[in-house]
């Protein structure tokens, strides 16, 4: 009786053995991998598509806060234009008050002096108090009307005064507000940057399997 053992024509077991390079886990364990990889890539892209979301959602942000503030600057642009309206009408009302001023008193003093020269001895004393009470009279009228143009002007110049802080507190709110909004967006955008490192670290490792 011959001695030789039965051994398998091919393979390890034969024809029914393993004929592929690697062991079965091996090979499960790169398909596993393969299908992590896989996953990590689509993930990523979803990733990097929050990525431009973000930028897209914030320079919109930005144009809304630009249009606020522009709007705001013109409602008080408006309102700086109708002070700069009023003083115009300050000034010609005083204008046209002075001019009525002199006249008034030309032809004051005009009749006035008619009446001395045509009245002789007949123009007595308590005439010339009337005259001078008169022309008192119109100088007080006068200087009631200027003292109510520098009532008016100061009023107008405090308000143009608010209406210039206003603007520059308008001008430190945009800035600050545009701060804030850059300072979320670069948060937002550093936590994107660092899922992504993360995402690549976690692929890496799943190509050393």
């Amino acid at each position: 009786m011959s001695s030789a053992k039965w051994h398998p024509s091919e393979g390890e077991f034969g024809v029914f053995g393993d004929i592929e390079a690697g062991s079965p886990e091996s090979r499960a364990a790169e398909a596993q991998a393969d299908k992590g990889i896989a996953a990590l890539q689509e993930y990523r892209g979803d990733v990097e598509g929050r990525r431009g979301d973000i930028s897209d959602y914030y320079s919109g942000q930005e144009e809304l806060q630009e249009q606020e503030y522009g709007l705001r600057r013109e409602s008080i642009g408006l309102k700086q234009e109708q002070l700069g309206v009023a003083r115009g009408q300050v000034g010609a009302q005083e204008s046209q008050a002075l001019t009525q001023f002199l006249g008034d008193a030309y032809s004051f003093r005009g009749q006035s002096d008619v009446q001395r020269a045509t009245g002789g001895l007949a123009f007595s004393g308590g005439q010339e108090r009337g005259v001078e009470r008169r022309k008192a009279t119109m100088s007080d009228l006068m200087k009631g009307r200027q003292e109510q143009s520098d009532l008016q002007r100061q009023g107008l110049d405090i308000s143009g005064s608010q209406l210039g802080l206003e603007m520059e507190g308008l001008d430190i709110s945009q800035a600050k507000d545009y701060a804030d909004l850059m300072k979320s967006k670069g948060i937002e955008l550093a936590g994107i940057e660092d899922l992504l490192y993360q995402l690549e670290t976690e692929e890496i490792s799943y190509e050393g399997v």
